[in-house]
């Protein structure tokens, strides 16, 4: 009893931590994604401004690669809390069709584009969150 309640600890505090790095991600998406969306796009800029926009944008791209690996790990650690389960999966959804987004947005200079990623991001911070919050109470709880 002690150890399988010690592995859900664990996969408790695992899992809180997998969230709030979403969290922190997604935060930081977020401002490089305004930075840019500021800034111009590469194609709209020169001079400073380019290698600014340029290396926002690689890294608004790698994070999305990060939130992607995220979303994957979360659903791995979730998938042994059926209360979590599915945010979890709603958060992998979420990611892909957030960045799936991403690609007409810069393709097609697309403004709806960008507000379809927009409001990816804010339903993956209340996915994340709510997450975050629920595995953290249970957490409490167990310990309590």
């Amino acid at each position: 009893m002690l150890n399988r309640q010690a592995t859900a600890s664990t996969v408790s505090l695992r899992t809180s931590k997998r969230a709030r790095a979403q969290i922190v991600m997604l935060l930081a998406q977020f401002l490089l994604g305004m930075g840019v969306n500021l800034i111009g796009l590469p194609s709209e800029t020169s001079g400073v401004a380019l290698g600014v926009t340029v290396a926002a944008l690689v890294g608004h791209v790698a994070i999305a690669l990060g939130l992607t690996v995220g979303a994957i790990l979360t659903v791995r650690l979730a998938a042994s809390m059926p209360g979590h389960r599915a945010l979890a999966w709603s958060g992998l959804l979420l990611v892909v069709v957030t960045i799936a987004a991403g690609v007409p947005t810069m393709l097609l200079d697309s403004n709806w584009w960008s507000y379809l990623m927009a409001v990816g991001f804010a339903a993956l911070l209340v996915v994340y969150g709510r997450l975050y919050l629920l595995v953290v109470r249970d957490g409490a709880r167990r310990a309590g």
